[in-house]
């Protein structure tokens, strides 16, 4: 059995009513609510609080009993347990992924995960009912996304590739570009950011999508203005080989000669399309071994050394 986790606040209001509506959803659907358990939480409740009465009432108009519902604080183990993490809000999301690392690729909101990109789901306390309902509305649009996003993912035999993708503001349009056309080949694409046009700063999405490379074993990609910087700061995490390519030939030889795990893109210095075809030669080619192979090893003691050493900060 999967377990779907729904973040909040205070969890008497948006994640209470995303689970009774989720549940039902699927207890109606193919998939059947046998195979999950739904369960809310909020970042910042006590435990044992009722459902809002405007919330209460919102879910007796669409058939459901809310009055049961008790608030419960979010701790470690539901998120460590949860196999599905989907919050209501970005800055939720980013949060959980900041504090849960290795949770980062099964955290999203809810917005994300159904297609329809960085947004929030409407907090209606203390906006009274007609925002209620609107946040209701919105839960009852994208709840069914996700349900068949999730029959998707969990399909039989089902062999998506997985990647994870990151960059900064600078290269917000590239990515969007770049996770449309992974998806249209079949990858499933780990978005840790940044959503927005907001000015950010390269270095913690370059970590974070490291993180995800090394923890999970997949290949990754990071953008930033030029692909330097986002680059270079991939580069300081041991394991990482990052790779900043700006032409085919680049792409194919990072991973024959380099064996490396990320590609650095500059969103600033590429077209779109070249850029779509610079990541897919990264993808397709295979790391060459044999003479390289050394040569990489050699790479490795280097980190050794420096994480190794007897002087304070290794050996350099």
């Amino acid at each position: 059995m999967k377990r779907i986790l729904l973040v909040c606040t205070g969890n008497t209001c948006r994640s209470p009513m995303a689970q009774a509506i989720l549940t039902r959803l699927l207890q109606s659907s193919a998939t059947g609510a046998e195979e999950y358990e739904i369960l809310s939480a909020g970042l910042s409740t006590i435990d044992g609080l009722a459902a809002t009465s405007e919330a209460v009432i919102t879910m007796s108009d669409e058939g459901i009993d809310l009055t049961y519902h008790k608030s419960r604080q979010l701790d470690t183990d539901l998120i460590l347990n949860a196999d599905y993490i989907f919050t209501m809000t970005g800055a939720q999301r980013d949060y959980l992924q900041d504090k849960f690392s290795d949770k980062i690729p099964v955290i999203h909101t809810i917005n994300e995960f159904a297609g329809e990109g960085d947004k929030d789901i409407i907090d209606p306390l203390g906006r009274g009912l007609k925002a209620y309902q609107e946040c209701a509305y919105q839960l009852k649009t994208l709840l069914p996304r996700v349900i068949n996003k999730l029959q998707d993912l969990e399909k039989p035999g089902q062999n998506k590739r997985k990647l994870v993708i990151g960059g900064d503001h600078a290269g917000l349009e590239l990515k969007r570009i770049l996770i449309e056309a992974l998806e249209a080949d079949n990858y499933e694409i780990i978005d840790c950011g940044t959503f927005s046009t907001e000015s950010v700063d390269y270095p913690d999405f370059a970590e974070r999508v490291a993180t995800v490379v090394l923890q999970h074993k997949i290949k990754g990609i990071i953008i930033c203005g030029t692909g330097i910087g986002i680059s270079i700061a991939a580069n300081k995490i041991p394991g990482i080989r990052a790779a900043l390519c700006y032409n085919l030939e680049t792409a194919r030889l990072a991973r024959e000669h380099n064996d490396a795990n990320i590609i650095a893109l500059g969103a600033r210095m590429l077209d779109d399309q070249l850029a779509i075809d610079i990541v897919k030669t990264f993808l397709v080619t295979e790391f060459a071994a044999g003479r390289h192979q050394r040569r990489v090893d050699k790479i490795t003691q280097m980190e050794k050394k420096c994480l190794e050493g007897d002087k304070p900060g290794g050996l350099y």
